[in-house]
């Protein structure tokens, strides 16, 4: 996952969900924070969207990765920029799965609370 981990984390921070999900198989599941898995990739374009539209702005800043096989886990502090002009900084992880050079399962585990406080 080394090499496309800056890939992957510039398209997130685009904040275009087509872009995002180019990284993703067309049967990804995606599980996001305290919300229901989403299987698909259009199912997963449509809720990253929805999700982008209740921020102003994102911006990952990596702190470490670890791969073991086909799974990789990235932790980071991503800054979150809000509707009214101000920035939370939250930690997060994700766990990353890849049968291939694409995503097949992503699991983002970030306590989002902050963000919408």
């Amino acid at each position: 996952m080394a090499a496309d981990t800056a890939k992957l984390v510039a398209d997130i921070d685009s904040m275009d969900a087509r872009q995002f999900a180019s990284n993703l198989a067309d049967d990804c599941v995606l599980r996001y924070a305290n919300h229901p898995e989403v299987h698909g990739r259009d199912a997963i374009v449509s809720a990253i969207g929805a999700f982008y539209e209740t921020i102003a702005g994102l911006r990952h800043v990596p702190l470490n990765e670890w791969t073991v096989g086909a799974t990789t886990i990235l932790q980071f502090e991503v800054v979150y920029e809000r509707h009214d002009g101000g920035e939370v900084t939250v930690p997060a992880v994700s766990i990353v799965r890849t049968d291939g050079d694409l995503i097949d399962d992503y699991r983002i585990y970030v306590d989002l609370t902050p963000v919408y406080a």
